[in-house]
């Protein structure tokens, strides 16, 4: 439910700025996209039933703490890709 709303606003946001109209999405695609989350969902209410709710918590906040800190990562990395290709500062790895 979450993903669907990010992308429905992801989506709004988009064609509020691009000229042209996108696409609609095939059917089969929302479908599968909405089992998809289904499933995640059961996924989670499975796992929260073994160790309880406020652990639920702990593990949203350490798997939100990973995807932050691998995108800090890879913003780093490219940061100093970028840097590297000026050659008037001459860093080398």
């Amino acid at each position: 439910m979450i993903i669907s709303a990010l992308l429905t606003l992801i989506y709004n946001v988009l064609s509020v700025l691009l000229v042209f109209n996108l696409p609609e999405l095939p059917s089969s695609v929302t479908t599968v996209a909405s089992e998809v989350v289904d499933y995640i969902g059961t996924g989670i209410s499975v796992m929260a039933s073994f160790v309880g709710s406020t652990c639920m918590g702990v593990i949203a906040l350490l798997f939100q703490l990973v995807i932050g800190l691998n995108a800090a990562y890879l913003l780093y990395s490219v940061v100093f890709w970028v840097i590297r290709k000026v050659p008037v500062l001459n860093i080398k790895e």
